[in-house]
């Protein structure tokens, strides 16, 4: 049948320009079914800006959730969730955005090491930073990052995943 655009996108936008559903749905596979991926020891590392415009992180925070009740436990072992606070799509807005996903899954996949924490910078030439430099550490859904009370509010190395 393939994608229609009037009728496709009727479906998403009213007239008014509101969304009526999710961005996520058109686009989104959202099946929980990765079993062969799993058998294969596949390991998904999943970051979502929480300030998206376009796709809410709600939507993948529900899939997580249903990767977890069709895996259980061993989701841990396959999916890990990193929410960015005040990211845009993909990157952008006022938020630590730089970060490192890539050595972080090779430490998963070649070292055995299931990511907690990534350090995040944020871009000393994003136009939305006030702090330039200031680190934070993306913690593995639902863990959030806390500050222990001490030390410079600008360095990840005083904040824990909690």
């Amino acid at each position: 049948m393939g994608f229609d655009p009037q009728r496709d996108t009727a479906k998403v936008y009213a007239t008014d320009g509101a969304f009526r559903e999710s961005a996520m749905r058109m686009v989104a596979a959202d099946s929980p079914d990765v079993d062969a991926y799993a058998r294969h020891g596949g390991k998904i590392l999943f970051f979502h800006g929480v300030s998206d415009p376009v796709f809410s992180v709600t939507d993948t925070v529900r899939y997580l959730g249903q990767l977890r009740q069709r895996y259980g436990a061993a989701t841990d072992g396959m999916a890990r969730l990193f929410t960015v606070p005040n990211m845009a799509h993909c990157s952008g807005g006022p938020a630590t955005d730089q970060y490192d996903g890539l050595t972080a899954l090779v430490n998963w996949v070649e070292k055995g090491r299931p990511p907690e924490r990534i350090v995040a910078r944020a871009r000393p030439e994003n136009p939305d930073v006030t702090w330039p430099g200031r680190t934070r550490p993306l913690c593995a859904y639902p863990k959030q990052a806390r500050y222990n009370g001490s030390g410079s509010i600008e360095d990840a190395a005083n904040f824990s995943c909690r």
